[in-house]
């Protein structure tokens, strides 16, 4: 299923007509419903982020993300991700990044299991249309105390101006799903 989706982003990025540029200037606020389902404990609840992402020069970027999720039986998680990146176009509408950060969990509630650890990846990005942009990427965390994850993560993005924007993203990780709507503000 996740080289299809990466499949059909690359298709659909790579015959788009569209000369738009993508933005690694914004801020952008979410609201999501997080899955929690391991072998030991099942979970889910409602959650807010907030992310941050900005240009250093034309080719690297930095950028922050923080989300909470209150879950089922009485489980609070705050994940806290820090990084900075690459980023190059590969065609007029794509754009690849290369991206390293630290990653930190901490969950409480019944129990509570905290894990840090640092993350690689790559993602595309690129836009379709004067009004929509879709990205995706694979990251691989390697956590300190735990054995290492991969994440995938697609979504999409509705420019409503040329500041404001709406957008759906699903983060898919091996135990984790997380789905989010968010708005994104461009200051650049």
């Amino acid at each position: 299923m996740l080289r299809s989706l990466v499949s059909i982003l690359l298709l659909v990025l790579s015959v788009s007509v569209s000369s738009q540029t993508v933005s690694y200037d914004y801020i952008q606020a979410s609201f999501g419903r997080v899955d929690f389902d391991s072998n030991n404990f099942d979970a889910d609840g409602d959650g807010l982020g907030f992310s941050a992402s900005f240009s250093i020069d034309d080719d690297f970027h930095v950028f922050g993300q923080h989300q909470t999720a209150d879950l089922s039986f009485g489980v609070d998680i705050n994940i806290l991700e820090l990084g900075g990146g690459y980023h190059t176009e590969i065609s007029r509408n794509l754009n690849l990044s290369a991206n390293v950060g630290y990653l930190e969990i901490n969950g409480s509630g019944i129990g509570s299991a905290d894990a840090d650890g640092l993350f690689v990846g790559l993602g595309l990005r690129g836009a379709v249309s004067e009004a929509v942009e879709l990205y995706g990427g694979l990251d691989y965390i390697d956590f300190d105390e735990a054995d290492g994850e991969t994440r995938a993560n697609a979504g999409s993005l509705l420019a409503l101006n040329e500041r404001l924007g709406v957008g759906i993203e699903a983060n898919l990780w091996d135990d984790v799903n997380i789905f989010q709507l968010h708005a994104r503000y461009y200051f650049e």
